[in-house]
C-alpha cells in the first residue's frame, strides 16, 4: 500500500496547527494578572473576541501589535482607529446603540490606572460596551 500521500497530508495538518497555535500566542502578551476572590473561569469565549493587553508600563498591545501609552496623541488615534475598524466588523446593536463587539482588557496587576481609564474611555469612543477583565483567582474556586 502506498502511504506517500497520506504522509504528506499529516505534514500539511502539523504545519497548518503550528501557525494557528502561534497566531493564538500572540494575542497575549505576559502580564501579571491582578488577584480576584471571585474571578470566574472564561468558558467559551466569542470568536471575534479582541484581546487588549496593557502592560506594567502602560503600553497597549492588541494582536501582537504594540500601539505605544494610550495617552499619546499619535497612539492614541491608533488605537481608537482600530476598536472603531474592529466594531464595525460586527453587528451594531440599535436597542442599545452599541457595538457587539466583546473586548478581554488584561491589564498588569502594577500598571498606573489612568492608562486603563484611558483605553476604557476609546473603547465607549467606539460604542464598544462588552468589556471583561482578566484577574487571577488564587483559591482556584468559581
Amino acid at each position: 500500500m502506498d502511504l506517500t500521500s497520506m504522509i504528506d497530508v499529516c505534514f500539511l495538518l502539523i504545519a497548518f496547527f503550528i501557525m494557528v497555535t502561534e497566531v493564538s500566542k500572540a494575542e497575549v502578551v505576559e502580564v501579571f494578572l491582578p488577584q480576584a476572590s471571585y474571578a470566574e473561569e472564561d468558558v467559551n469565549p466569542p470568536d471575534d473576541r479582541v484581546i487588549v493587553n496593557i502592560t506594567r508600563i502602560g503600553e497597549v498591545w492588541i494582536r501582537g501589535r504594540n500601539f505605544g501609552k494610550p495617552n499619546d496623541p499619535d497612539a492614541k488615534k491608533d488605537i481608537e482607529l482600530e476598536f472603531k475598524n474592529y466594531a464595525e466588523g460586527v453587528p451594531f446593536n440599535e436597542e442599545t446603540q452599541a457595538s457587539e463587539l466583546t473586548v478581554l482588557v488584561r491589564a498588569d496587576a502594577h500598571v498606573e490606572n489612568r492608562y486603563v481609564q484611558c483605553v476604557q474611555t476609546l473603547l465607549v469612543g467606539a460604542k464598544v460596551m462588552k468589556l471583561h477583565y482578566s484577574a487571577n483567582n488564587p483559591s482556584g474556586d468559581s
